[in-house]
């Protein structure tokens, strides 16, 4: 039964939930059929909001149920590898300021899967220690500031052939590279290239 709960921790092993078979309803005021491990989880994805997995991130379920993203990265890696997939769901974001701030861990670098397809609104602002990044195949959006501030970040390796994307609200008072001034030009003329708007400075 399950009522009060707001938080669940869970593994990301895909052995995470293989005894469901076990598991004949889950009760939620009345018992519905537990049809498949994915729409288990997703059913606890809706009622819960969010998960943690692996105490590395904190998911939330994206807003058509197709996948989730990364609400916040809680863990103590410098250099960051994101798996395409947590319990067979797909991770498609980073969301608003996952890896900002100064209260995380110095990451350095970040390693993107091909199933990404957004980066949020300040997704890695401030994060003065971020060198590396890449940009996989998949990425369709960079919102507002996702890299604002980046100082050290000198290299993002792209997927090729480039491919145009949306710079989702970018302005030139909160460019999403505004302040990377460690962009070496080629970086700079492929990012452009992509179409991004705005300036480095």
């Amino acid at each position: 039964i399950i009522s009060s709960m707001k938080v669940l921790i869970f593994s990301s092993s895909k052995r995470s939930f293989s005894d469901t078979q076990l598991l004949k309803a889950l009760r939620i005021g009345k018992e519905i059929p537990i049809f498949s491990k994915k729409v288990f989880i997703s059913i606890l994805f809706c009622l819960l909001g969010f998960a943690f997995a692996d105490t590395t991130f904190r998911f939330r379920l994206t807003d058509d149920g197709s996948g989730i993203y990364i609400d916040k990265y809680t863990g103590t890696d410098t250099v960051v590898y994101i798996q395409p997939y947590y319990n067979d769901l797909p991770v498609k974001g980073i969301g608003r300021n996952a890896f900002s701030g100064t209260n995380v861990a110095e990451v350095v670098e970040v390693h993107l899967p091909e199933t990404i397809e957004w980066i949020g609104f300040g997704a890695f602002s401030n994060r003065r220690s971020l060198r590396t990044i890449n940009f996989p195949s998949s990425l369709q959006i960079v919102w507002t500031a996702a890299f604002y501030d980046c100082r050290s970040l000198s290299q993002i390796y792209f997927s090729y052939p480039v491919h145009k994307i949306s710079w989702a609200g970018d302005s030139a008072n909160a460019a999403s590279f505004g302040g990377c001034r460690s962009l070496p030009m080629d970086v700079q003329l492929t990012l452009i290239k992509m179409g991004y708007p705005r300036g480095f400075d």
